[in-house]
């Protein structure tokens, strides 16, 4: 077997030789850049870096290192994974890779026989589990084609428009894959939808629909309910932008043992480390 090298760690010591050329860098982004149309959106992108940073700094959850999550979900032999192309992943409107990656680690490490997600949208995580649990049947729900105001009314802004994006073109990653016939869409609202008795035993629920207080709490609920006796849950968006995700996350890590993955949004609960 081939020897793994040392694991290359990194400091966070303070380096003194940085810290006025970080200063200068500061206030150049603050004020030049920013008052420059054509460089604004640097400025912004360090404001929001800025909050990200000091709400990971915050954070009072338990971090699971990528490194350690295959092991955490009891896969000691860390499989291979794999992504949908590029061009695919891009129709996720998100413009990175990370969190597809992680996604497939957790998939590959379950090998689940049943998923169920919300919040389909163009289907990326969709088609990125099922080419990970190639074994799985997968359950993926998202609101009606078709809707009114009131199903949408707590929803946010940002929701209201991701859905508006993608009304004609939900599912449309794993449309026409070979893997498609193991993807049932499932249509309603997570306020009032019933789980069909086929998602009885479910092995992981992976939870990325409406972002408001009220969906993610019906959604956790409707998990927690069909969960099979070692399933797990993932939750995505667990930001300081997303204050639904937020607030009910970080009221349910007293009753149930959450982590989070370390550098993203991805929060996990595993039955297994429960009991």
């Amino acid at each position: 077997m081939k020897e793994k090298p040392p694991p290359k760690t990194r400091s966070y010591a303070v380096d003194p030789r940085h810290i006025l050329p970080m200063l200068r860098d500061l206030t150049e982004l603050a004020t030049v850049r920013l008052a420059n149309k054509s460089t604004r959106r640097y400025a912004i992108q360090l404001g929001r870096n800025v909050r990200q940073h000091a709400f990971d700094a915050r954070d009072p959850f338990p971090v699971i290192e990528h490194a350690d999550l295959a092991a955490f979900l009891g896969c000691n032999e860390p499989r291979e994974i794999l992504l949908p192309p590029i061009d695919t992943i891009s129709l996720s409107g998100l413009g990175f890779v990370v969190p597809y990656t992680l996604l497939a680690t957790v998939v590959s490490a379950l090998q689940p026989q049943r998923i169920f997600e919300t919040g389909t949208f163009r289907g990326v995580s969709t088609l990125t589990m099922a080419l990970n649990a190639p074994e799985a049947d997968i359950y993926t729900l998202d609101l009606p084609e078709q809707y009114t105001e009131s199903e949408v009314q707590t929803l946010s802004r940002g929701d209201r428009e991701w859905v508006r994006l993608s009304r004609t073109s939900t599912g449309f990653a794993f449309q026409n894959h070979p893997a498609a016939k193991r993807i049932q869409q499932l249509r309603g609202n997570s306020l009032n939808f019933t789980p069909p008795a086929v998602l009885e035993n479910t092995d992981l629920c992976f939870i990325d629909g409406g972002h408001s207080y009220e969906c993610i709490q019906a959604d956790t609920e409707t998990a927690l309910k069909i969960l099979s006796p070692n399933g797990v849950i993932v939750w995505d968006d667990y930001a300081w932008f997303v204050d639904g995700v937020s607030q009910y996350l970080s009221e349910l890590r007293h009753k149930l043992p959450l982590y989070r993955i370390a550098d993203s949004q991805l929060v996990i609960f595993s039955k297994l480390i429960s009991h």
